[in-house]
């Protein structure tokens, strides 16, 4: 769930390749399953990502996937990854995906979100890492990036806890916009420590900060 009572400030993170392959096999708890991307899942997504407060509604969530990742079905299909609760619905998705720009090629963990009542459980860490073993099938040699925010702080402390950095400068590309062209984030590595100050324990900001690149 995003914490949009903090200011928002972009952040840029970063496992390496070689760190990919120590991150951990998931382990979801009892009953919970994982499945990739199907026909008509759109609207499973849209779901879940609202429910996190990423959308103000599932039209416009729904929207945005038709747009932005539809026209990759393909792609979707072996790199977008849902997590099914024991009856079969699901309430948790991640992709593995990726972006060709000007900054050249980087992979990239998009849009990982577990529906609120089922946080708490290890499913995000679950679905993070099912995530990384997808790109360590499909772009082995490649770093994994993302894009975050302040509002996701506790979501902070999971990445760094598999293996993300915080990115001083770098920044990170996202081709998969509603028109098509690639937008390149801005980094507030500086702005988003002094808020992150507010809202984390002060040994483990320190820890982040020490690993920042």
């Amino acid at each position: 769930m995003l914490d949009k009572s903090v200011e928002f400030k972009h952040i840029i993170m970063k496992i390496e390749a070689e760190r990919i392959k120590v991150a951990g096999h998931p382990t979801l708890p009892e009953g919970y399953s994982f499945r990739f991307f199907t026909t008509d899942d759109e609207a499973h997504w849209a779901r879940i990502e609202t429910s996190v407060l990423e959308f103000e509604a599932e039209g416009i969530a729904r929207e945005y996937f038709t747009k932005s990742f539809l026209p990759r079905k393909g792609e979707l299909l072996k790199r977008c990854v849902f997590v099914l609760d024991p009856e079969g619905l699901p309430i948790a998705t991640a992709t593995a995906w990726f972006a060709n720009s000007e900054l050249g090629h980087q992979a990239s963990l998009h849009w990982v979100a577990v529906c609120p009542e089922h946080q708490g459980l290890g499913i995000g860490r679950a679905v993070v890492q099912q995530a990384l073993m997808i790109f360590h099938e499909l772009d082995p040699s490649s770093p994994v990036w993302l894009h975050t925010q302040t509002w996701s702080h506790v979501a902070v402390k999971l990445y760094h806890g598999l293996g993300f950095n915080m990115m001083k400068t770098a920044k990170l590309a996202n081709s998969n916009t509603r028109d098509g062209v690639p937008k390149i984030y801005q980094n507030d590595y500086d702005e988003a420590v002094e808020i992150l100050t507010t809202v984390m324990d002060g040994d483990f900001l320190n820890r982040l900060i020490s690993a920042a690149v």
